[in-house]
């Protein structure tokens, strides 16, 4: 969607659902992002910034950390960003410098920022094998010889 900053004398309100070009993520971890719900508004404050207050719901399709397969990840944030004509930023969501402000840019940038380190959809992985477990998953209630002495000691404090 693209606001034309000339013409935004009265808020610029957004409710729909925007669909972000594939070429975006084509190097990253995201697989798939659908259902990107967008609603807020984009205006001009007192100090002549522009202010752009969004919500913005979706789904995006991880690789599994464990299994490899797509894992759906639902994300959910808050854009509330202040606009200066003089910052470098501004001039980048800028479109051909005709004063044409993408909000594809802004909620791109701030979609990236969502994505996790890794995801695991840890129901479907398996959790041990021949001469392996995940840590975590085995209870320690053995305590280690070496440190029996120092238990002993700890008991009498708690």
């Amino acid at each position: 969607m693209q606001i034309n900053l000339n013409t935004l004398y009265k808020p610029v309100c957004i409710d729909q659902k925007f669909t972000i070009p594939k070429e975006f993520y084509l190097d990253m971890p995201i697989k798939g992002i659908e259902d990107v719900y967008v609603k807020g508004k984009v205006y001009i404050n007192i100090s002549d910034e522009v202010e752009v207050l969004l919500d913005v719901e979706g789904i995006m399709y991880l690789e599994d950390a464990i299994t490899l397969e797509e894992v759906k990840y639902p994300f959910s944030f808050q854009i509330n960003e202040i606009l200066n004509e003089k910052d470098d930023e501004f001039q980048e969501y800028l479109k051909n410098s005709k004063n044409i402000l993408d909000i594809i840019e802004i909620l791109w940038e701030n979609i990236v920022l969502e994505v996790p380190i890794s995801v695991t959809n840890a129901s479907n992985a398996q959790q041990s094998g021949e001469g392996w477990q995940l840590n975590g998953e085995a209870k320690r209630e053995e305590i280690d010889p070496r440190m029996a002495k120092l238990n002993e000691l700890f008991k009498g404090g708690e």
